[in-house]
């Protein structure tokens, strides 16, 4: 019992201190409706500065701000590993979402994306979310399930941030598991939220569900971006699964 308390404990831990968007991810596979970006990273940075080289960060067309906005998330969440170029990457990408919705402030993907990289370049900055800072994105997350009630990543990162935050901020358990629910109920192969709505169940206890949502995530790939599933998803929810497995031995 003690093992399986110090497992629970582990996963708390994993929520409470990485990052926000674990994976909001919520990230990686399939994160956006806006031009999908390569599948490939080693084709990725090339992309952006091909794109780059063009002007198109000066541009004041919303979709194209959208699309560099993305491959700067993906870019920090899945390809960078040094802190301050995953930092700077989330930082262009908030800048340039941010411009899109200045250009288009309709687009549910603008929204989020800026939300995103935001919370993201924050939350490896080490800086405690300040109560301005959760109101800004939770306003600009619940802004995009307005525009698009059906938007997965949207849900997940919602969710996310109930899990997390505590009470007196916003945070509210059932709120998470019912968001984190909503959005691989929109898209079954959305990997990140069947990852975090089986943390999720490991936290409130039920281990068969965890099981389950976890079991998902290591034997069905996404339909796109399957390298950061490879690199991420995968070995995350692979690792949580030895650890259950090892606690269900040890248990007499």
């Amino acid at each position: 019992m003690r093992n399986r308390s110090n497992l629970h404990r582990k996963v708390l831990v994993v929520l409470v201190f990485g990052l926000i968007l674990g994976l909001l991810g919520s990230l990686g596979s399939g994160a956006s409706h806006s031009p999908k970006s390569s599948d490939s990273p080693d084709q990725l940075e090339k992309e952006l500065q091909d794109l780059l080289s063009t002007g198109m960060a000066q541009s004041t067309n919303p979709e194209a701000l959208r699309h560099l906005a993305t491959l700067y998330l993906d870019l920090g969440y899945g390809l960078y590993v040094d802190q301050d170029k995953k930092i700077a990457a989330f930082q262009e990408g908030a800048r340039l979402a941010k411009r899109a919705l200045e250009q288009q402030e309709t687009s549910a993907d603008a929204h989020f994306l800026y939300a995103a990289n935001l919370g993201s370049a924050t939350e490896l900055q080490g800086v405690m979310y300040g109560a301005l800072t959760i109101q800004e994105l939770k306003h600009h997350v619940r802004r995009a399930l307005e525009l698009d009630p059906t938007y997965a990543p949207a849900h997940h990162m919602l969710g996310r941030m109930y899990e997390e935050l505590p009470w007196f901020l916003g945070g509210d358990q059932d709120g998470a598991g019912e968001h984190l629910k909503k959005a691989v109920s929109l898209d079954s192969y959305y990997v990140p939220g069947h990852l975090d709505l089986g943390r999720w169940y490991l936290k409130q206890g039920n281990e068969a569900e965890a099981v389950r949502e976890l079991t998902l995530v290591v034997e069905r790939p996404p339909r796109e971006k399957i390298w950061i599933w490879e690199r991420i998803h995968r070995p995350q929810a692979q690792d949580l699964l030895r650890q259950l497995h090892a606690v269900e031995r040890e248990v007499p």
